[in-house]
Formats: structure tokens, C-alpha cells, sequence
């Protein structure tokens, strides 16, 4: 098996999976974090999803435990800018000169009415809560059934927080005023002495903050985790899969394995067919970081990676024409699918940038071709209901799902169920005489 998840940006700005500052990106969905830690923690997941099934199940036991106790981050924005401030910027390691520098500061302080000194010692007395609060909510995580192996994370920072050397910061009373001298000291320990096993600390409390925003999420939107499991094939069943952004989603039924490795999707415009398939890759790639998804319940065999075609744009500064763009694009997919990984390889409609005559033999020849390919899975959509007929009578591996369309008048309605069978909708003309587009023309 690889070493990492295979992916590609395209596949990535086809999910919508990454960027913070991107309308309705899935990574958006999770980054309820408080602290910076927290946020490039997650920024790292999003970006190297596990293929190890002990350590997917691992990750999300730790997050259903979350979830399961109703656990809250237990420090405000606040109190962390506050900590990483005052930890981040650390004097010199020599005592005297730390001294010297905290005297100037104090010395600024009543001459000049300087803040400071003031800053600093806010800072100081902030952290020392932080770490004297953390021990009481470590204690209270020790006493709850924690996985074995996070349990081991938190025993670990109850020895570290009871060194005799941070001893001092549990026994110390919260301080409105301390002279300067004790304030000296306990500041150079503080953001220099103790630098490295306060920076394991902020490490645990980043930890903390990713756990809770990720399972507070998966419980507000009703998310649930899949289970990884290790089977050679590759395998996905989810029930009640829906895209986590679509409002009052209609959910649907999914389940891929060897002996239905392809799924031929059919059905006309805005039957929902790319949202279901962007769904199913969403999902996918969410179960393979351990997070929750939007299902009622999944299971999986770990797979080496997923690659879409989607939205494929032409490219100007090659020269690429829609159609073109969209032939290098199934050529690159290929090759990673005759590299020997298991796979999910989702085509959102094939060849949408030609003539359908084309289209529908690129559509039939591809599909035969692929669906040979057992240890990988594929999603097939087309409006070309004769490619899926033809293909029917040839291979026994692909499972044909359309999802219907219901002229209510002359208004088409869209259930959003999946249903077996090869859609023949054609409502296309229709949409366009509901628009009145020729009267427009005319003037009519």
C-alpha cells in the first residue's frame, strides 16, 4: 500500500475540500477552533487523510468520546491569545539579563506610566490560570472511559503538569500583585526554563481545541463515523448519504464492492447526479481522516486515494480546448488507475464538450474498459441513456441507479431518490419553453 492518500487539486476543488476562505468549503464545516494550534491541526488532516485502518479507527474513537461526553474547550479565545503571547515571546535564557530586561519594564512602568510591564504580567497570570485550570480538566478527562490510546495522551500530561518543576504553578494562588523580584523569577521559568514542557502543553490544549470543534460538529449536523475496515477489495456502504451543505438533503443509499464495481448513473439536468457524486466523495475522503460524516451510517475498506472529473476547465495558456482539457484529464486518471491503487475515480458526465455522438462512444468504450478494472471503484453520470443500454447488455459489474424527474404540468419536480434502472428523462425542452427563451427572441 502507499505511503499517502492520492489526490489531486483538481479532485480537491471539485469536493470543495479545502480553503479557509472559500465559500462553503468542507474544511470550513469543521473549523470551529479556537486556538491557531487547532486550525493548522486541522489544516494538516485535511491534507494527508490516514490509509491505515487501526489508526482512522483510532482517530475517531477519539472523537466519538468527545462527542459521547459532551466535552467543551474549556478556555476562551481570549485566554489563549493571551497564553501564546506571553509564552511566544521569550526573553533571553540568562537569568540576569531576563532580570535586567523585566527591570527596564518595571522601571518604565513608574516613571513613564508605561503598559508593558503591566501587558506582561497579564500575560503571566493568564497562563497561570490556563495551566492550573487544564489540570483540573485532565483529571476530569482520567476519570471518563477514554480510548486506550488516548488515554495514554492524557495520563502523560497529568505526569508532565505534576513534575516537581511546574509545581509551583498549581500551588500558587491567582496573583493581583507579587513583587517585582517572585515576579522576575516565575516569569523567566515560565517563558524560558520551562519553555519545552510548556510548549507540550500548548501542543495538548491545540489537540483539545481540534477534538471538540470537529465532534461539536459532527453532533449539531447529525453526523456519524464510519467504520475503516481492512479488507483486501475495495468496499463502501454508506445508508443515508447527503451532501453536508445541502439544506433538508434527501438522503440515499450507496454500496460499492467487487462484484458491482461501477456505478452508471443516469438522470436529467438538476436530478441532483453531481451533488450525489460529490456527496460520495466527500464522504469518502472525510471516513478516511476519521471525522463524522453526513450519513446515517457508513463502512469502508481503506483505499489509496480518489480522483474526479467534474468541473474540468479549459485551459488557455496550453491551448486546451474544453474537450481537450477533458481528454487529459481522463488520460491522468488512467494512469494513476493502471499504477496498481485502489481507487474511487468519479466522471461527472463524460466528454460534455463534444459531439454526443463522440460522447456516447467515449462514454460506452471507457466505461467497458474500466468496469475491468475490479480493485478499483468508479461513478459514471451521462444524459446519454443509449450508452448505459448498450452497456447493460455487455457488463455484469455495473450497477445502473438513475435519479428520476416528474413533470407536475409543465413544471419538472425532482424527488432526489436514487432508483434502480436507466433514466429516460428528457425534460430539457421543456425548461427551455418554461423560460419563454423563443418568445424572447422574437420580441413576443
Amino acid at each position: 500500500m502507499n505511503n499517502s492518500f492520492a489526490i489531486d487539486r483538481q479532485t480537491q476543488e471539485d469536493l470543495n475540500l479545502l480553503g479557509k476562505y472559500k465559500t462553503n468549503s468542507v474544511f470550513n464545516l469543521y473549523n470551529q477552533t479556537i486556538t491557531r494550534g487547532g486550525e493548522i491541526l486541522l489544516e494538516q488532516m485535511f491534507k494527508n487523510p490516514l490509509i491505515n485502518p487501526k489508526e482512522i479507527n483510532d482517530r475517531k474513537e477519539i472523537f466519538e468520546f468527545f462527542a459521547k461526553n459532551s466535552l467543551k474547550f474549556p478556555f476562551t479565545k481570549e485566554d489563549i491569545k493571551m497564553t501564546e503571547s506571553y509564552l511566544e515571546n521569550s526573553d533571553a535564557g540568562n537569568i540576569l539579563i531576563s532580570f535586567l530586561s523585566n527591570g527596564q519594564r518595571y522601571l518604565k512602568k513608574l516613571i513613564a506610566n508605561d503598559k508593558e510591564y503591566d501587558t506582561l504580567f497579564a500575560g503571566f497570570r493568564c497562563s497561570l490560570n490556563m495551566i492550573k485550570n487544564l489540570y483540573k480538566y485532565v483529571e476530569m478527562l482520567s476519570g471518563l472511559s477514554a480510548p486506550e490510546h488516548y488515554g495514554r495522551q492524557i495520563g502523560e500530561i497529568i505526569e508532565l503538569l505534576n513534575n516537581k518543576k511546574l509545581l509551583w504553578i498549581l500551588r500558587m494562588n491567582e496573583p493581583d500583585q507579587i513583587s517585582f523580584r517572585n515576579f522576575a523569577l516565575c516569569d523567566h521559568s515560565m517563558r524560558y526554563s520551562l519553555s519545552e514542557q510548556l510548549r507540550v502543553i500548548m501542543e495538548f490544549v491545540s489537540n483539545l481545541d481540534l477534538y471538540v470543534a470537529v465532534s461539536d460538529t459532527g453532533v449539531k449536523k447529525g453526523f456519524v463515523y464510519a467504520e475503516a475496515m481492512d479488507g483486501s477489495e475495495l468496499e463502501i456502504d454508506i445508508e443515508g448519504i447527503y451532501h453536508p451543505y445541502v439544506k433538508d438533503a434527501v438522503p440515499n443509499n450507496l454500496k460499492i464492492n467487487k462484484l458491482n464495481n461501477v456505478l452508471f448513473l443516469t438522470g436529467a439536468n438538476m436530478a441532483g447526479k453531481s451533488t450525489l457524486m460529490k456527496s460520495l466523495g466527500i464522504s469518502l475522503y472525510l471516513a478516511h481522516m476519521g471525522f463524522p460524516v453526513a450519513a446515517s451510517s457508513m463502512s469502508f475498506n481503506v483505499c489509496d486515494g480518489i480522483y474526479t472529473s467534474i468541473n474540468v476547465p479549459d485551459n488557455l495558456n496550453l491551448g486546451y480546448s474544453h474537450f481537450y482539457a477533458e481528454v487529459m484529464r481522463v488520460k491522468k486518471i488512467a494512469l494513476e488507475v493502471a499504477s496498481g491503487k485502489r481507487l474511487l475515480v468519479i466522471f461527472d458526465e463524460l466528454f460534455k464538450g463534444t459531439n454526443v455522438k463522440d460522447a456516447y462512444d467515449a462514454t460506452v468504450t471507457l466505461t467497458e474498459s474500466f468496469a475491468e478494472i475490479e480493485r478499483c471503484a468508479f461513478v459514471v453520470s451521462t444524459h446519454i441513456m443509449e450508452a448505459g443500454v448498450y452497456l447493460s447488455e455487455r457488463c455484469k459489474n455495473i450497477r445502473f441507479k438513475y435519479l428520476p424527474s416528474k413533470l407536475k404540468g409543465k413544471v419538472p419536480v425532482y424527488p432526489y431518490t436514487l432508483e434502480e434502472g436507466i433514466s429516460d428523462d428528457r425534460h430539457g425542452m421543456t425548461i427551455i419553453n418554461n423560460e419563454k427563451i423563443i418568445e424572447t427572441i422574437y420580441g413576443c
